[in-house]
């Protein structure tokens, strides 16, 4: 378990598509409200409702203000927010939307009743094709809340021109025009949904290339890449925190010999299997299981003193020694492992360079004491120890 250096997602996280439907609806939500005030205001001075109703035009005008500066002021959430805070921001949105849809559509039928000319009404079903032509192509994210904006928009409009006695023929464009708009909502919901789903195909696509560049493809521990970085960020913090920091460098002893005697594909089952016993053995929040590359490995130990990662080196390594390893054959493996300790010391390591190195010097003279044996700087502890 690599908790310390993966980026682990909580579980109550919103999803990356709720998120991005979020961001979406509240961008277009901000652009659309100065719209619904500057075309009540053209439509309310074609009809003359400044002179014929000037208390019901100005109460109007001042809730398409209203509703506009309550849009902008709705307020983006942070990218690691709950879902139920993503859904809960995005009901309320949907709530302003379909309270201004509903207002202009009654704002609407009202101007047509009061003042029923040409002029009015052509300015009122201007009005309400473009704001249902907006809806269809700006918000299609639900596709029945936006259907019942559009109604809401729409229908009163349809219907006042109808009782206002207007056109057959402005009445029929109308109402086919109702029709081609649920069209486009439609597609534009479908091609919505389509492009959801090639942006979720492609976060997948990254994911799982930002973990094979951090994964081992045999072992599936941490590559060399991922370790060295840990290996950096913790050496830093070790330095200016005064925290401790263990390293460990191992090394499977003689292991060309198998690769010769068994093939490479049983080499390569002992590999597997050494590494499930090494991460078995360093499974804790604060520690780093690596495969620096052929038959060498590392761990990192934070919070662990020099004491503590060689006593825990020990172990392993006489657990390993006592237990040969089942790696897919009918005979066991016997392997052992040369192991080279260091502790981070901020005035005998100036960086992490500094620290691997000390390891990797603890590695060789554990290696040339015969092998089988946990080396730390200036000492080398055999089995016999």
């Amino acid at each position: 378990m690599q908790h310390a250096v993966d980026h682990v997602v909580p579980a109550t996280q919103a999803p990356p598509r709720l998120l991005q439907e979020l961001r979406e609806t509240l961008q277009r939500l901000r652009l659309g409200g100065p719209f619904y005030v500057l075309l009540w205001t053209l439509a309310g001075v074609a009809a003359s409702l400044w002179q014929r109703s000037p208390m019901a035009f100005i109460a109007i005008s001042l809730g398409f203000i209203g509703l506009t500066v309550v849009r902008f002021r709705v307020r983006a959430l942070p990218e690691d927010s709950g879902e139920e805070a993503v859904r809960g921001r995005l009901d309320y949105i949907w709530l302003l939307l379909l309270v201004n849809a509903a207002l202009w559509g009654a704002a609407s039928a009202w101007l047509l009743m009061v003042a029923p000319e040409e002029s009015a009404r052509t300015v009122a079903a201007i009005s309400s094709y473009a704001f249902a032509t907006a809806f269809a192509h700006n918000f299609p994210m639900r596709l029945r809340h936006a259907f019942a904006a559009v109604l809401l928009l729409y229908l009163p409009t349809l219907a006042a021109m109808i009782l206002s006695g207007a056109r057959f023929e402005l009445i029929g464009v109308s109402a086919l025009y109702l029709l081609y708009v649920s069209l486009a909502l439609r597609r534009s919901h479908a091609e919505y949904l389509q492009r959801l789903d090639l942006e979720d195909e492609l976060r997948q696509q990254r994911d799982l290339f930002q973990q094979q560049s951090r994964r081992d493809g045999l072992t599936g521990l941490a590559n060399r890449r991922r370790f060295s970085s840990a290996l950096e960020e913790w050496s830093a913090q070790a330095r200016t925190q005064g925290a401790p920091l263990s390293l460990l460098i191992l090394d499977l002893d003689h292991f060309k010999a198998i690769n010769d005697q068994h093939g490479h594909a049983r080499g390569d089952a002992c590999l597997r299997a050494f590494a499930g016993r090494l991460q078995a053995a360093f499974a804790g929040d604060e520690e780093l299981v690596a495969r620096l590359g052929g038959e060498e490995f590392g761990v990192l130990l934070r919070d662990a003193s020099l004491q503590q990662a060689l006593e825990r080196a020990e172990g392993f390594r006489a657990r390993l020694a006592a237990d040969p390893m089942d790696a897919g054959a009918d005979a066991a493996v016997a392997l052992s492992v040369s192991i080279g300790v260091a502790a981070f010391h901020p005035h005998r390591h100036h960086d992490a360079d500094a620290l691997y190195h000390a390891a990797d010097s603890a590695l060789y003279e554990a290696k040339a004491a015969g092998r089988n044996r946990v080396g730390t700087e200036g000492d080398v502890a055999s089995p016999d120890r």
